[in-house]
Order: C-alpha cells, then structure tokens, then sequence
C-alpha cells in the first residue's frame, strides 16, 4: 500500500482493557479515494465520465469504551476532541428530512457554544451518531480517522471519511451495512462538506471499482466490470485551487466550449471501451489533457510541468478533477519503471503515490491480517 504521507498512523497497540465497552468490539474501516480517470468538466454539462477508485486510503478506527464520551482524533490535522455523550440527549430526534436538519443546526450550535466548532469531519462524527445511536442505548467511544488522501485534491478525500463514518457505526449498532444504506448515510454526509454534492464521489467510494457516471434528471451510475485495471501515479501539485471558481470560469464560456465537452465525452466511452477490453488508454490520457488545456483556469504552471516531466519518462498524464493546481495522474504502462520520475518530481517538490491500484473494492471493515 502507498505510504502514509507523513500523516501519523493511529495507535495499534492493544488498548487498556479496563475502558474498553464490555459489550462491544472495536471496529476497523478503510475506505478508497477515487480519481476521475475521464470527463471532468464535461460531465457537469451531461457528458459520462469514468470514475475508478485508487489504492490510497481513509481508515477510521472505533474503540467503545466504558465512560459516556464521545473522544476524536485526527492526527493528520491536529485534532483531538471530546463530549459527553449527553450534550446530544436535548436534540430532537430524527425522523425525516425536515428533523434531520433541524437536529444537525442544534448540534452545530452547541459546539459553537462550547467554542468545539472544529471542522466537518467533528460535525459529522456527532450527528451520525444522534442519527444512529438510540438515546437509550448510548455508549462512549473512541474514533481515530487516518488519511493517506490530501485533502481538496479531488480524490474523494470527504466521501471516504464519509463512507467510514457510515459503515463503522452502523457496524457499532448492528444495523443496515448493505452497500446501498452505507452509501445513501455517506450521500447525506457530503452534502454537510459540500452542499449539493453530485453524488459520484461517494457512490465510487461505496461500491469500488470502476463506474460511468452520467448527469441528468437522475444522475446514472453504471459499475463496469474491468479485467486488468491500469495503475497509476498520483502526483500532488501542492497548489490550491478552488473548485467552485474554476467550474463558474469555465462555464461562462459553455457555448463556445460545447464541441470540446462533447470530444471529452466520447474519449470517456473510448477509454471505458479500453479499459473493459485490457487495450491501452495512455493515447486517450494525454488527448484528454490536451481538451483540458482549452477549458479557462484549468491548467497551471504546476501541473503543466508535472504533465511534461511524466511525459518525458513514457508516463502519460493528465490532470484529474477540477484542475488549476490539485493532482495530475499517470499512467504506467507495461514495462515502463517510474523509480527515476518519482525521484525528480519530488526534488521538483511534489508529493507523489506511485504504483497506485485501480478498480480496488469500496469500504470495508479491514479483517485481521489485512495489509
């Protein structure tokens, strides 16, 4: 698996036994990170992408323990936070849309209260927990989230936390784990990240493998059965970009980009042809990069220059997700070695995962003796 990425591993070791919940196990969740392989941009006007998850992963460790606490670590970003479970008993229960938004606005305001407003991925742990936990049957617990996935980068850095959240607890209180239930919670968790999200990201992270995915009235998402799924290398740019300002740029110019968003949609199914059929997509990686470079505020000087510096190594590459920094990826074909690119791109100060999976299975509670 790729390396950790300087982000602190949770503490394995066995815990005290003495706090440990006498009637409840700890419960390991790993969860992918995804990358638009084809389609970005075009997809927000109708046109199919093609999604598959990577082998770079979120992992949420849920320890109950005997004392009515609710305990968050986060090492990657610093965060160690509690409550008593009881500063959720004056909530209303939910019930329905309406009693789930009212529920989350009260527990948003309490945490403001108690100046522990730290960020969603907090937010979220208690409000999936008023939503699961009956108020009778409350228990402490401790959760430790890892992340071996650069957050805003585009690969679904949110969905997996959501898509852990979901299965662990719902594991915890011996619920509804089935893929569909999982993934409908993690739906409800991103759009507390991100408003209106379009789904896709969250549906990857649940499922696994590849998927096409099409908007309309009722966005479409078909799982593709793929033989032999390419690897990549994911190279983070380590330039901020904002995805919201770079979508609203290119669409200003919609009309006169409607050709290339229809060129990009048909590479999408020749590259889902490809890929179902073991054919090489290196040609279709650096022509979709090429359409990308069109599309106003989505290329950078950093990404450019990681395209460039794959490209002379017989790495083809291209950027994923909304561009104007973030990750490019690229696509290691048959005998090529990446030893010697990985090494200049990270003395050009890039962060890069090499040898990445494609198609890997979606989240799942991690099994004893899982690497």
């Amino acid at each position: 698996s790729p390396p950790d990425m300087g982000m602190s591993p949770p503490d394995m070791s066995p815990p005290d036994m003495a706090t440990l919940h006498p009637r409840r196990m700890q419960v390991k969740v790993r969860c992918p990170g995804k990358v638009i392989l084809f389609g970005e941009h075009a997809s927000v006007y109708g046109e199919p992408s093609l999604v598959t998850t990577v082998s770079a992963y979120t992992q949420v460790v849920f320890e109950p323990v005997i004392e009515p606490i609710i305990h968050f670590e986060a090492p990657a970003f610093d965060f160690k936070l509690q409550c008593k479970v009881t500063l959720l008993d004056d909530v209303i229960p939910i019930t329905d849309e309406e009693s789930e938004r009212v529920a989350y606005d009260q527990i948003k305001h309490k945490l403001s209260q108690k100046q522990s407003f730290k960020g969603d991925s907090w937010f979220l742990l208690l409000c999936f927990y008023h939503k699961l936990v009956p108020l009778r049957d409350r228990f402490g617990v401790k959760v430790t989230a890892t992340t071996q996935l650069w957050p805003g980068s585009g690969l679904g850095s949110s969905a997996s936390y959501c898509c852990c959240l979901a299965l662990g607890l719902l594991t915890l209180c011996k619920q509804d784990t089935s893929p569909d239930n999982v993934n409908m919670l993690a739906y409800q968790g991103e759009k507390v990240f991100h408003g209106t999200p379009s789904g896709v990201d969250n549906t990857a992270c649940t499922y696994g493998g590849y998927l096409v995915y099409q908007k309309n009235k009722d966005p479409k998402f078909t799982r593709i059965p793929v033989p032999h799924p390419p690897r990549l290398l994911i190279v983070n740019s380590r330039e901020p970009h904002n995805t919201a300002s770079i979508v609203k740029g290119v669409r200003a110019h919609r009309k006169a980009l409607s050709s290339t968003f229809q060129r990009i949609g048909q590479i999408s199914l020749q590259g889902l042809d490809c890929v179902t059929h073991d054919q090489d997509i290196g040609t279709l990686i650096t022509e979709n990069q090429s359409l990308l470079k069109k599309l106003p505020g989505v290329q950078s000087r950093r990404t450019d220059q990681i395209v460039e510096m794959c490209g002379k190594r017989g790495v083809p590459a291209k950027i994923t997700g909304a561009g104007g920094g973030g990750v490019v990826i690229g696509v290691i074909r048959e005998g090529v070695e990446v030893g010697v690119l990985e090494r200049e791109l990270t003395e050009a100060g890039f962060q890069v995962i090499r040898d990445i999976k494609t198609g890997v299975p979606g989240v799942h509670v991690v099994v004893e003796g899982e690497e």
